[in-house]
């Protein structure tokens, strides 16, 4: 539900020279192909670099967008897809003797004739695992070279199949709209991250570490590297391979959560990466352009609280991309989960808005993001106990809200920013009626000397629940912390 922008901040703005600098940063990182014949090696770019030849630097290492059609595999996605299913199935059925695992064909006529219906597992397993399985039906897909809406079929595919056959209790609405929605965002975002980190043209400990990465990251991916041979394999990088832009931040520090928390007293690590540049054109393609976040939090409570996965499906450029001023409107995709003191919430969403980009100087400009919200089904814990009445601690509600944020970026990295939003819901399966979910955040960063920097932030967080004949108080968390920042690539 959070507010943030999906657009790279690291050479957003600045001079040539500088620009020139972080694009050096990044190709060392990506090791880019160059031409069709030659790849540049990192030290002859340095060269370029120390000699103070920042346009030839450049040039060793060209910006990539052709993204062309590739071979599809359609009985290697096919046949994944059905591992995908019977593999968890036969865990469930013959290791941990789970009873809905015990199916039939009489399970599934009764599976047809009874229809969908919401069901009643754990949040988790609802707003994240089903999201996750989803996203491997997709790269199931995406990895044997299907595009982003080819993929999404996969994951309703394996999400029905699953559904209707995999299990002896009757279909989930909620499953099917988070295993697909889901899958398709989570998929997108693993796809391209893996792609991103490998390096068809590295050996030795650069290639096995990109490798075993990747693989975490896109484990069916990894899957078809290894049947086809990719893993060890020196070859061509995809010429999309890389985006536009590229940014990643981690804040680590302390975090103390007022309103009587039974762990006020944390440590916390948020990492963030921004994939892409809406501003200079990673807008035409289904995720060109997204963003990822990550909160950790220990010792006690909720390992995670926050995942936020928000791509842009497709954007329009409004101004002319000389001006001061420019403004992009978009829609995007969305996985969202939260879970902290005030609000439990897993969902996934459609937004729509506008992304404006303000110059001020030539180290300064601001950023500004207002979107509708709009989510098909959402959940939203309500209750400290398993309600009788359906089984669960949340109820499901679909609903829509709006969000606002600005940040101010100097040489290239966020200074400020603040951010409110607000949804309502009203309950469509569970104990209350309506719920209305608002959070706003706060964040000032001072870069201290190369990639570090220092920084704190304050967020609020509110649930307002109402119910059929009963009344219950706003629940709220106030937190604050205090971080050490990272940034890549960074300005000099």
């Amino acid at each position: 539900m959070g507010a943030t922008l999906t657009t790279e901040p690291a050479a957003a703005q600045g001079t040539p020279e500088r620009e020139t600098e972080v694009a050096f940063q990044l190709a060392r990182f990506a090791r880019f192909q160059v031409g069709v014949e030659k790849i540049f090696s990192d030290l002859s770019a340095a060269k370029f670099v120390e000699a103070g030849r920042l346009d030839q630097a450049a040039s060793a290492f060209p910006e990539k967008a052709v993204k062309g059609p590739r071979k599809k595999y359609f009985f290697a996605a096919a046949g994944e897809l059905v591992l995908l299913e019977v593999v968890p199935w036969a865990f469930d059925r013959y290791v941990t003797k789970e009873d809905f695992a015990y199916i039939s064909t009489e399970t599934i006529k009764q599976n047809f004739k009874t229809g969908f219906k919401y069901d009643s597992d754990h949040f988790d397993v609802n707003q994240s695992s089903h999201p996750y399985h989803g996203g491997l039906f997709f790269d199931a897909a995406r990895s044997n070279g299907y595009t982003f809406w080819e993929s999404s079929l996969f994951s309703l595919t394996g999400s029905l199949l699953w559904e209707c056959c995999m299990e002896n209790t009757p279909p989930s609405i909620n499953d099917l709209v988070n295993t697909t929605l889901g899958g398709m965002t989570r998929g997108e975002v693993a796809h391209r991250l893996s792609v991103l980190v490998l390096d068809n043209t590295a050996t030795g400990p650069d290639r096995l570490w990109r490798e075993i990465v990747a693989g975490v990251l896109n484990p069916v991916g990894a899957f078809n590297r290894l049947l086809r041979g990719e893993m060890t394999k020196q070859g061509e990088n995809p010429d999309d391979r890389f985006p536009r832009g590229f940014s990643f931040s981690a804040d680590l520090g302390y975090r103390r959560i007022k309103g009587g928390a039974a762990h006020p007293d944390q440590g916390m690590l948020q990492i963030s990466a921004l994939y892409g540049d809406p501003f200079k054109g990673d807008i035409r393609n289904p995720f060109d352009s997204f963003y990822l976040g990550v909160d950790f939090n220990s010792p006690g409570g909720t390992l995670i609280s926050r995942i936020e996965e928000r791509g842009i499906l497709k954007g329009w450029e409004l101004t002319d991309p000389d001006s001061a001023a420019r403004h992009i409107a978009g829609f995007s995709q969305e996985y969202e989960y939260l879970n902290n003191e005030s609000q439990v919430f897993g969902a996934q969403a459609f937004s729509g808005g506008l992304l404006s980009r303000y110059v001020v100087g030539p180290e300064l400009f601001a950023l500004t993001d207002v979107t509708a919200v709009v989510f098909p089904l959402a959940a939203i814990q309500t209750t400290d106990f398993t309600a009788p009445q359906t089984g669960r601690n949340y109820d499901f509600a679909p609903g829509g809200g709006v969000r606002a944020a600005g940040r101010i970026y100097y040489r290239g990295r966020e200074v400020l920013g603040a951010g409110y939003g607000a949804l309502w819901a009203t309950t469509v399966s569970g104990v209350s009626d309506t719920n209305t979910l608002q959070f706003f955040r706060g964040v000032a960063r001072l870069p201290l000397a190369g990639p570090i920097g220092a920084g704190a932030s304050y967020s609020w967080y509110s649930r307002k629940t109402s119910y059929t004949g009963f009344f219950e108080a706003r629940k709220t968390q106030n937190e604050w912390r205090a971080f050490v920042n990272w940034v890549f690539p960074y300005r000099r």
